[in-house]
């Protein structure tokens, strides 16, 4: 508890189950000692909920937005997918009667999107590191970043791209070849 009348700070540590009686006792013996001056209290916990309330609540909607953005970029991964397999069928189609595993044309399909991810990663990385540092220097009790941290959020992005990404390949590589061949 801090205690205080404007000019003079004074911090207190109370111990007790009955805070309101501890209060009472307080500010009678500060009008004892300082009749002509009012009391003002507060308590430490209180203060630092209301400095970093808005840190919290910058969190939280962040964490909306970043939700938000994952599924449309989940949802143009998908798309860019199908339109990919769709554009590539014929080829698909000639590689399997070819002799091409289910396999090498999920390989075929997914490099590009893992590279596209990979050159996201190496790009993003630098910028979010050092944004997260000026972010960090605003707080008292600093902290490192260390390098698992984005390492975890490239595997994240890359398990998520290929999850949006195999569904769709996957359909390509085990669907009959003659469907895909059959109009030519």
């Amino acid at each position: 508890m801090v205690l205080g009348n404007g000019n003079e700070v004074m911090a207190i540590k109370v111990k007790t189950s009955n805070i309101q009686t501890t209060l009472s006792s307080i500010e009678q013996k500060w009008t004892e000692f300082s009749p002509n001056q009012s009391i003002r209290y507060s308590f430490l916990d209180q203060e630092f909920a209301l400095m970093y309330n808005d840190t919290e609540r910058m969190g939280s909607i962040l964490l909306n937005f970043t939700f938000l953005s994952i599924f449309i970029a989940c949802l143009g991964l998908f798309a860019l997918a199908q339109f990919t397999i769709k554009k590539r069928i014929k080829e698909i189609g000639i590689r399997k009667v070819n002799g091409a595993r289910i396999s090498e044309v999920l390989i075929m399909l997914n490099k590009d999107f893992v590279k596209w991810v990979a050159i996201a990663f190496v790009i993003a990385t630098p910028i979010a590191y050092y944004a997260m540092n000026k972010w960090l220097e605003s707080f008292a009790y600093k902290m490192e970043l260390s390098w698992w941290i984005f390492a975890l959020a490239g595997l994240l992005a890359l398990g998520i791209a290929l999850l949006t990404v195999s569904w769709q390949s996957w359909r390509a590589a085990t669907r009959n070849p003659v469907e895909a061949l059959r109009y030519e």
